[in-house]
């Protein structure tokens, strides 16, 4: 496998394009209930799907790997598509996806690269929205930028620990930046349960009460698709700005035009997820190998009774 050429120091460019805390300011999230109550059925089926195919795998790079390409699609889709108001040039991801790829599969994977149907049958789905009405595209956008920076995220960091990436110098820059990345989640998901418990909030759905992901602050080569250099707040907030613009100009008929496409993200979702590849050997890889680790252990305890 090649490598990529040398990134800059990532770390270093986090530090220099962060806002003051300060602007941080709080977004009416009336909208973004509405939309999260009417696609919370699908959005369930997502979580179940990844959760029980890929809790496991996704410290696998086949399968990892895989996960980025079926998606890759749709980001550069939107980036093409989408104007700099809809969906800011901070937010974009496909630069960075490609270079995962070169780390991953080398710097011609472009050669034998070809989109699988199910891709394929979405990018179309894709084009059809935006010959309509480029908010319908926006509403794909929306919430697919919102998994990258939320559950993304977790999913990174997960891997990134299961692979040893996650491991910092002490008192290096990158520990100092985690480290401050963690105790602001932290913060954010307090200032979200005092404000439930002082608004009387008792479903856990509801977005006051939900808790912040930490932000993944560095960028190991390979890891750069979920890797935002801008505090993720800042850029959620960014984008709800766009949505609550956009959405609160709109009639009941395309609001609930709106709502449909934003429960077709997750439908659609499902197909690519499906198609992921090593997912299963990978699965079972690691079934194998805490089996082993179990009898290792059962036949040493065993001995050391005899």
């Amino acid at each position: 496998m090649s490598t990529a050429e040398p990134t800059p120091n990532l770390g270093q460019e986090a530090t220099d394009n962060a806002e003051p805390k300060d602007k941080e300011e709080t977004v009416d999230m009336t909208f973004t209930k509405e939309v999260r109550q009417a696609t919370k059925d699908v959005h369930k089926l997502t979580d179940v799907l990844v959760n029980a195919k890929f809790a496991i795998a996704l410290s696998d790079d086949e399968v990892w790997y895989d996960g980025l390409l079926v998606f890759y699609e749709l980001y550069k889709f939107f980036e093409t598509n989408l104007p700099e108001r809809l969906l800011p040039k901070e937010l974009h991801r496909t630069a960075a996806f490609e270079r995962d790829f070169d780390y991953f599969y080398g710097s011609d994977w472009r050669k034998s690269y070809e989109p699988r149907p199910a891709v394929q049958t979405y990018i179309a789905h894709l084009e059809q929205m935006a010959a309509k009405n480029e908010v319908l595209l926006f509403a794909f956008a929306f919430q697919m930028y919102m998994a990258l920076m939320s559950g993304g995220q977790l999913l990174q960091k997960k891997r990134m620990i299961a692979r040893k990436l996650w491991i910092f110098p002490k008192d290096s820059v990158e520990q100092v930046q985690q480290k401050q990345a963690e105790t602001d989640a932290a913060a954010a998901t307090a200032r979200a349960a005092a404000t439930a418990e002082n608004d009387g909030i008792q479903d856990e759905n509801d977005l006051r009460a939900r808790p912040m992901p930490e932000q993944v602050t560095i960028s190991q080569v390979g890891c750069e698709a979920t890797y935002f250099p801008i505090r993720i707040p800042l850029l959620k907030n960014k984008l709800r700005r766009i949505f609550n613009d956009v959405y609160g100009k709109l009639d009941d008929e395309m609001r609930a035009e709106y709502i449909e496409q934003s429960r077709n993200v997750f439908r659609m979702n499902i197909e690519l997820l499906r198609t992921v590849k090593g997912v299963n050997r990978a699965n079972l890889k690691k079934l194998a190998i805490a089996v082993v680790f179990i009898t290792s252990i059962y036949v040493a305890f065993k001995l050391a009774v005899k």
